[in-house]
């Protein structure tokens, strides 16, 4: 184990020197042990809620076979490519641990409980998922400290090396942008043509349930018009992009809410939907070719 591993993360250049045994680095053994039984007390049984997951592992197991992915021991991985600050660990990533693949579920701040979708903090929490049906909650410093123990045999599995995704390929929601339109009694918002709401969920009929109640939607039913499923990149960059984008677009609304106190609202946008489209189009592609 690394004699720093209580500053991990501290520095870029954490982990590059690490004594790895390459004899362990193959796909054959890859094959042979990651049916391995664990054993740690810390993983728990998923039950039917892994089933989802197993089409994941699968996929992955046919881009190994395939040549559109390759397990790496962490010192054949280029510089650039080790954990790091700039390289964190990310939501959607996949490693061996002991012979078990996993798969980074979730990321999240110990504290909040705020999702993120990668992190360098080792305080923060990470949910994996194994390939035996079980899974852990841990903390991002844990996680670290197992894949580089040298008795373990951690190892990454990267990226496809084909980045154009298809049908057949494995994807992950991350989200939702919709767009709704209000759908009130005040007639100031009734009659401006083109109003809508531009917004990311992960849920959107939970998000939209209370819309009476939220400044944000005016303190009004909403009507949903359309909504755009984002897979494979940070659904909340598309929606701050798109807001960065119609900033000429974007209204101050002025209301006073249920306390009587003055309230101005700042995420609606004249736009017609053909343009909410064009510009979620083009920032799906370039985010995930950036």
């Amino acid at each position: 184990m690394h004699d720093d591993l209580s500053d991990i993360l501290s520095d870029d250049s954490l982990f590059e020197n690490l004594d790895m045994d390459n004899r362990l680095f193959s796909n054959k053994r890859y094959k042979r042990t990651v049916a391995a039984k664990i054993k740690s007390s810390q993983r728990k049984k998923m039950g039917p809620e892994f089933d989802k997951f197993k089409k994941i592992f699968s996929q992955v197991r046919v881009d190994l076979s395939e040549g559109r992915r390759e397990i790496k021991a962490f010192d054949n991985i280029t510089s650039g490519n080790k954990i790091s600050k700039r390289n964190p660990i990310k939501q959607g990533n996949f490693y061996i641990d002991n012979g078990i693949m996993l798969y980074i579920d979730k990321i999240y701040d110990t504290e909040s409980g705020k999702p993120k979708l990668v992190s360098t903090n080792r305080n923060d929490r990470v949910c994996a998922i194994f390939e035996n049906g079980t899974k852990n909650d841990m903390k991002l410093l844990s996680l670290i400290s197992s894949l580089y123990d040298k008795k373990r045999n951690g190892r990454f599995i990267t990226a496809k090396s084909d980045e154009i995704l298809n049908e057949n390929s494995l994807s992950i929601t991350t989200g939702y942008i919709y767009v709704v339109k209000y759908a009130g009694n005040d007639t100031r918002f009734l009659k401006m043509p083109n109003l809508y709401k531009i917004g990311f969920a992960k849920n959107i009929k939970q998000r939209l349930a209370n819309s009476i109640n939220e400044a944000t939607y005016l303190f009004a039913p909403v009507t949903l018009v359309c909504a755009f499923e984002i897979q494979n990149v940070d659904a909340r960059k598309v929606e701050n992009y798109m807001h960065h984008m119609l900033a000429s677009n974007r209204l101050d609304l002025s209301l006073i809410a249920p306390n009587g106190k003055n309230v101005t609202v700042k995420e609606w946008f004249i736009i017609n939907l053909e343009e909410i489209h064009s510009i979620i189009n083009e920032m799906i592609v370039k985010l995930q070719i950036g």
